[in-house]
């Protein structure tokens, strides 16, 4: 087992995940033999399909939800071979999971590269990778996110519900994960379960403020589509 690769996503975009307690999980992996690689954010090297995910997936990933990073590989095209969630436990809570406990030693100089390492990763709140993820376990290809999106993220292909521009998804913007009735969409830069993939239900919303939101969305959907053939009928003047 110590020969496994192991990836451990820092989300230092958004700070979700304490810095110091990816110190502490990667040093005491790498004490055990583990070969352990701290990436920046896992979010980003999906959406940019960066040619070492296969790699990635073949490891264990270490990193915010369960659900969320089985959504990001799923849209990749890749299965993990092991993922463990981190966002809601703490660092000993982590590694009980391969048998191991925190280094309780004083800091030492691969703690030390390490923290510098993590301290240095950009956070970019407003510019970085925002956008939505499926899970299709849960998934039931309504097309609702598709109707209610004004962004063109959404594409529905052969009555399948997909991604396909996640660089349009406005950011912090997460209302097609909130109408979705079976909890399907995700966006892992997100505060709140089960928005964020998690499995807590902090934020709720009933049938009628749904329903009511839906409807709203779908004015806002025909008003652009309005606008847009007035810009076309001006053009052709």
């Amino acid at each position: 087992m110590q020969n496994t690769q192991i990836t451990i996503c820092a989300c230092a975009s958004r700070s979700f995940i304490s810095k110091e307690k990816v110190v502490e999980i990667a040093t005491a992996m790498k004490d055990a033999g583990y070969h352990v690689a701290v990436e920046a954010d896992l979010c980003r090297k999906v959406a940019e399909s960066s040619p070492d995910l296969p790699a990635i997936a073949s490891g264990v990933i270490v990193a915010c939800h369960t659900r969320t990073i089985l959504s990001h590989m799923d849209r990749a095209g890749l299965k993990p071979k092991q993922v463990e969630p981190m966002r809601d436990y703490t660092g000993e809570e982590v590694l009980s999971r391969f048998g191991l406990s925190c280094t309780n030693t004083k800091d030492t100089a691969e703690k030390d590269a390490l923290r510098k390492k993590i301290e240095e990763f950009p956070v970019e709140n407003g510019t970085d990778a925002w956008y939505p993820v499926i899970d299709k376990n849960r998934c039931v290809e309504c097309g609702k996110c598709h109707d209610f999106c004004l962004f063109g993220v959404y594409t529905i292909e052969n009555k399948r519900v997909r991604v396909t521009s996640p660089q349009n998804c406005k950011n912090n913007c997460p209302a097609c994960a909130r109408m979705c009735p079976s909890k399907a969409i995700i966006f892992p830069k997100y505060e709140k379960s089960p928005i964020n993939g998690g499995t807590a239900e902090e934020e709720q919303f009933s049938p009628d403020e749904m329903d009511k939101m839906y409807r709203d969305r779908l004015r806002m959907r025909l008003q652009q589509r309005k606008a847009s053939t007035s810009l076309l009928k001006n053009d052709d003047q």
